[in-house]
């Protein structure tokens, strides 16, 4: 066995890497804007219960057996914190975490006695809530007065009580300069890992950047393959002109004429599939370029019982329906100035506030899901149900493809606009807190409460139901 086995194998290295691992490697539930609060958190609670580990075995052996099984209690806390934690629920995992490191210093504290040093773990954490930008101020004041107010408290009534337990002088000290050093060590870590998450998320956000700009080229290439056809299609055009001049006038304006229709033709189509402002950028510059839109609102439409539909009709009949609820939604977004993305089985997809943006595309995306549930009631009463789905919030929308262009969105908006939909009900529609407050004084919404939405945790839902005008519901 070589050298380089021996080390892969080793029981010591795989544990390593089992550990490297574990920071190293984003959960599913994680999304990149809380990266790095992930690792910072992580070191913060391994650190944890690794130092109570080694707690455990001290107060082991100097028979302080009671303050020996407070360890258990305070590890499986932390355990339970990295579990919340890779859920991606990064406030609970936070409050549990630091309740028990303020609790747990404010006992040794008391037991050991001010000389012990445990008192200095609660400077340590209390810069611990600012690290995640998107807790609210009302969580983090409240942290930061529990560490002040915790340490204030020891520093007044508990410095100069005497310890339940008295320990040795060197016992004493013990405690208080490895009880230093561990702080200033995981200041020090935390820092490492701090610089080592914001390297990590800048290079996951430029790999992205490098393929969203490998694809905008990809097309451009595409483009100019095409024109270059175009261009060899012409030429050929003119090669046989020059040859049979004479007798071919009426047909060279015959084909000219065919040329003409097809490229009308396929501007027609192309302004059929794509916005008119994407489609006229195409045709002018032969690309388009990707646009950040801050205020869009996404609406997802899914026929219940589907499955169960088409089971009962022919291929042709399923065909000739969905076409019919389709072309009565088309017409529907068109009237609202709704743009249609895309249709994906029986599912509908659109959004309003773009290509043109507005201030209005909650309210329009709203007043079309309301007529279409109308429509679909209209049609078949009880027996075919839409669920609605809608979320408002920032997105990038462009075209992509070589062969067959589709002018799509992306965002993490067009997700949670999604989980609305799956969390709806027959002929509801479920909106977003952020879509709710844009549009609380033009609808009249039902409040559902938090509710928990795949890989999205819980979020506030509404449901609509209707529009509200003098305070009468229409």
């Amino acid at each position: 066995m070589s050298l380089k086995e021996i080390f892969i194998n080793n029981a010591v290295t795989r544990l390593l890497l089992r550990i490297y691992r574990h920071f190293d490697t984003i959960p599913q539930a994680i999304t990149i804007e809380h990266y790095r609060f992930y690792i910072i958190s992580n070191i913060l609670y391994t650190l944890a219960w690794g130092i109570h580990t080694i707690w455990f075995g001290v107060f082991f052996g100097l028979g302080l057996y009671s303050l020996m099984w407070m360890q258990l209690a305070s590890i499986a806390l932390h355990a339970v914190a990295i579990m919340f934690n890779r859920k991606g629920q990064h406030g609970i995992a936070m409050i549990i975490s630091m309740s028990e490191i303020i609790g747990y210093q404010i006992l040794s504290v008391y037991l050991l006695g001010w000389t012990s040093g445990f008192q200095y773990f609660i400077v340590a954490i209390s810069l611990f809530p600012f690290l995640k930008h998107d807790t609210s101020w009302t969580v983090k004041g409240l942290l930061s007065l529990a560490c002040v107010t915790s340490y204030l408290f020891l520093e007044i009534h508990v410095k100069t009580q005497p310890p339940v337990y008295a320990l040795s002088m060197e016992a004493q000290n013990g405690f208080n300069y490895s009880n230093i050093i561990i702080c200033f060590m995981f200041m020090a870590t935390w820092g490492f890992f701090l610089t080592f998450a914001v390297q990590k998320t800048e290079a996951i956000i430029l790999e992205r950047n490098k393929a969203l700009y490998t694809a905008e080229k990809a097309t451009e290439q595409a483009e100019l393959q095409r024109q270059l056809e175009v261009k060899e299609r012409d030429m050929e055009i003119y090669r046989l002109r020059n040859v049979e001049l004479k007798h071919s006038f009426d047909e060279i304006a015959r084909r000219n004429e065919m040329i003409e229709e097809e490229k009308r033709r396929s501007e027609a189509l192309l302004l059929n599939i794509l916005p008119e402002e994407a489609a006229r950028e195409l045709l002018k510059e032969g690309f388009t370029r990707s646009r950040k839109y801050d205020l869009v609102t996404v609406m997802f439409t899914d026929f219940v019982g589907f499955t169960q539909i088409a089971e009962s009709l022919k291929a042709e009949d399923l065909v000739l329906r969905v076409d019919k609820y389709f072309r009565a939604f088309d017409e529907i977004t068109l009237k609202y100035g709704v743009e249609k993305i895309k249709t994906i089985g029986d599912a509908y997809m659109c959004a309003g506030g773009l290509p043109t943006t507005n201030k209005t595309n909650p309210i329009d995306v709203l007043n079309a899901a309301i007529e279409m549930i109308r429509f679909m009631d209209s049609e078949h009463g009880n027996l075919v149900k839409i669920r609605v789905g809608v979320h408002t919030g920032a997105v990038v929308a462009g075209v992509v493809g070589k062969h067959k262009f589709q002018y799509d969105i992306w965002g993490d908006a067009v997700n949670i606009a999604a989980r609305m939909e799956q969390n709806s009900l027959p002929g509801r529609i479920n909106i977003s807190g952020a879509t709710f407050e844009l549009v609380k004084d033009h609808f009249n919404c039902e409040y559902r409460g938090k509710i928990e939405a795949k890989n999205k945790g819980e979020m506030e839902m509404y449901f609509v139901n209707g529009k509200t005008k003098s305070g009468i519901i229409t």
